[in-house]
């Protein structure tokens, strides 16, 4: 099978990939999303377009997704909100470039937290957070969180083109354009309506997903869009408040302005303080705020869900959620905080308005003789005796989470079943997420033959500790998890990889792992090891049984680091390139575009010498595979005189167009081993599932997997340290893919089949 213009399929994709591949999960709950589906508008109403009925939704708006904000952007934050205050929306705050509340640009937000930055590690994060509100079945706004984005608008456009794209068929996205305009900056209604006129039709050309417009003077004039409207459809527009700054009976007024024109409104952000998140939070005017967004049925998410003081910067918020100094990004943490004054009074606004969206999913469906209600348990709950109804039989939707053996009900995982009884009623049974356990460094990872080791946080080194005459991988010196259970190890495949837990003696056993027993991993052969952990359940979470794969490889060869590319004037030379073997004394072979010589430059011993002539030359290093040591291809590029005067530019161009269509080729071939190249120190090798390499200095390492026909499945971006690093590839299906990894203008491709 072939991949036709394989390059300019990845091109596509790398700002286009498909909701498929970047997010492939499933509701685990029943929440708002399958009740009303995307939301649309009707008039002055957001409505869902699988009932057409009025959309009335509560939630939190997130922190910044900088150092404060960011450890609440996970998975379990998510389903712990969704679970305990009943949320039915999120706003993902993504920070742009600048803090500056007066539009400014003087408070610039890092590097790594910013989309200017380094978008890649937003569109991740966003990745990430939309599969959050798939499984807890609640909505997400994707926020751009600026004061200044009619001054950013080529920069939004490529962004919501994107996001559009690839959430497309998502219900539960909505999209906020802009999220406080500021007048004094220039940010007045035409302003704000010009830009969201260049940017609703980029939306608009994948989705008709519901689009937030803020409004000027920080979001508190929507009747500014209801008067002078936006030219797209499914439009709502946004007003903003704090209950101590912006009382009621000043500013809802406008809001009743924007409904009676006909125009909808979203107040995506509103808190309990004084406008600048300070101040006592001011409960009387809150009630006054909430009631009337309950009467007008307004949608709105809390600023904001954090804990009272950064661990970044040790600034406060009165308006955070949550108490203290820790971030609270798990279960155990956020089921034992401690609610601030504000968080108080939204956790009553939210918990008391929380809905039984299960009963809703099976209405008018559950009034046969077998219906029940709906049913609510843990994951760690095994079975249910009291829910089925005498006389009745039962199928279930997922057997994967709930099967039926007779009168019970067998709970296998969480997520959500619809039983349907033998009348045609149907029930909801859910069951809730309980938090895992953990072992510090117990992740996937590998060694090499060479003593570089990694697992999926850290890099460390192979080394006899124990002094038994054989290397290890030192684990941990605990034997608990971090939650307070003690746990046991055990390998699977004790032939390759071997469990020990033995006294570190080594110099190398820093602080507490020296002369203490501390849990290792024994290579014993090449190959990959499956190590499963268990540990019981402890209060707040559930028993472990958790399995990785720890792999033992042949060894890294090393080429030269002065093997890189390199201009030679005519007639001069380099010397000590070009060596006979690698660092670890393997051969090495060289090619000059393809063939064994060149004429335009002569190898004499280690050192290549020009000719007389301008021209430009690839020549590629090959190291067979040996018993200990890996495969490896690295190609640079010699230029020999001045390159745009090259004699042979023609014939070099038609060398690396023969290469490129090699490489667009996926040859279905279980033998087929993908290359390792190096571009000035990054190399990469693909052994089963790991994806391993190597960095000769630390940065930001963006690894991107495309399938046969271009789709990216997998995209992330991480700063790593210098050394040997892995990535499990998880969830992919069997077939053939092509994978590259890239630290700034290096990149390295490698392709592999999936079996």
């Amino acid at each position: 099978m072939k991949m036709k213009k394989l390059l300019l399929c990845l091109a596509m994709f790398v700002t286009a990939p498909t909701f498929a591949a970047a997010v492939d999960c499933t509701p685990k709950r029943v929440g708002p999303v399958s009740y009303y589906g995307a939301l649309h508008t009707s008039g002055n109403k957001i409505i869902g377009e699988k009932n057409n009925q009025q959309v009335m939704l509560r939630g939190v708006s997130l922190f910044w997704a900088d150092g404060t904000g960011k450890p609440y952007y996970n998975k379990n934050v998510i389903a712990w909100a969704a679970e305990n205050l009943k949320i039915d929306v999120f706003r993902f705050a993504l920070g742009v470039q600048y803090y500056d509340s007066d539009g400014g640009t003087t408070n610039e937000l890092t590097s790594e937290s910013s989309y200017k930055g380094a978008p890649d590690n937003s569109l991740n994060l966003i990745d990430n957070m939309v599969a959050a509100a798939i499984e807890s079945d609640v909505y997400i706004i994707i926020d751009w969180h600026s004061h200044r984005a009619h001054k950013e608008t080529s920069l939004a456009k490529t962004f919501f083109e994107t996001v559009s794209k690839k959430y497309k068929d998502v219900p539960n996205v909505i999209y906020e354009i802009f999220n406080e305009p500021v007048d004094g900056n220039g940010g007045n209604w035409g302003a704000v309506k010009s830009y969201a006129n260049t940017i609703c039709p980029v939306i608009r050309n994948n989705t008709q997903n519901l689009i937030l417009v803020g409004t000027p003077t920080w979001s508190q004039n929507p009747q500014n869009g209801a008067s002078d409207p936006v030219n797209s459809t499914n439009i709502a527009y946004v007003l903003h408040f704090y209950a101590a700054t912006h009382s009621k009976g000043s500013y809802s007024g406008r809001i009743d302005q924007a409904l009676n024109a006909g125009y909808p409104v979203f107040i995506s952000e509103w808190g309990t303080t004084n406008a600048d998140g300070d101040g006592n939070p001011n409960t009387s005017a809150t009630n006054e705020w909430t009631s009337y967004m309950d009467q007008k049925m307004i949608p709105n998410c809390n600023w904001s869900f954090r804990q009272l003081t950064s661990a970044t910067d040790n600034k406060s918020e009165k308006s955070a959620m949550f108490e203290g100094k820790q971030p609270l990004n798990n279960y155990g943490l956020l089921s034992s905080a401690t609610y601030t004054t504000s968080g108080n009074i939204v956790k009553e606004y939210l918990t008391k308005n929380g809905r039984n969206w299960a009963d809703s999913l099976v209405k008018g469906k559950n009034t046969g003789s077998c219906a029940f209600k709906s049913v609510y348990v843990k994951q760690t709950v095994t079975q249910v005796t009291d829910a089925l109804k005498s006389g009745c039989t039962y199928t279930s939707s997922n057997e994967a989470v709930v099967s039926v053996s007779g009168s019970t009900l067998d709970i296998h995982d969480y997520g959500f079943a619809i039983l349907t009884g033998n009348d045609g009623s149907e029930s909801v049974v859910n069951v809730d997420q309980v938090a895992g356990q953990t072992i510090r460094n117990f992740s996937n990872g590998g060694c090499a033959y060479n003593s570089d080791c990694w697992n999926e946080k850290t890099s460390t080194q192979l080394k006899d500790y124990d002094e038994d005459g054989k290397k290890e991988y030192a684990l941990t010196e605990s034997n608990k998890t971090i939650e307070g259970a003690t746990f046991t190890l055990k390998s699977l495949n004790p032939e390759i990889i071997e469990v020990k837990n033995v006294v570190c003696k080594i110099a190398s056993c820093a602080g507490d792992l020296y002369n203490n027993k501390v849990w290792m991993f024994q290579m014993n052969s090449f190959g990959d090891a499956k190590i499963v952990a268990t540990a019981p359940a402890v209060t707040g979470y559930r028993a472990m049984q958790d399995t990785i794969i720890f792999s033992y490889t042949k060894g890294y060869n090393r080429i030269t680091p002065d093997f890189k590319n390199v201009t030679i004037p005519l007639g001069g030379k380099v010397e000590e390139i070009v060596l006979d073997t690698t660092m670890k004394g393997t051969k090495i072979t060289y090619t000059f575009d393809g063939e064994p010589t060149s004429k335009y430059l002569t190898r004499d011993g280690s050192t290549l010498v020009a000719g007389d002539q301008n021209a430009i030359v690839t020549i590629t290093a090959t190291v067979e595979e040996t018993e200990l040591y890996q495969a490896k291809e690295v190609s640079i590029v010699v230029t020999i005189g001045d390159a745009s005067k090259a004699v042979n530019l023609a014939e070099h161009q038609a060398f690396l167009n023969k290469d490129q269509q090699q490489e667009e080729e996926v040859i279905e071939d279980d033998a087929i081993r993908p290359s390792i190249t190096i571009a000035r120190g990054l190399s990469a090798q693909i052994n089963g599932n790991t994806l391993s390499f190597s960095t000769e200095k630390a940065g930001m390492v963006k690894l991107e997997v495309y399938d046969a026909i271009g789709n990216r499945v997998l995209s992330q971006s991480e700063r790593y340290t210098t050394g040997t690093h892995s990535v499990q590839l998880k969830g992919l299906s069997n077939g053939s893919y092509v994978a590259i990894v890239r630290q700034g203008s290096q990149a390295t491709k490698l392709r592999w089949n999936k079996r």
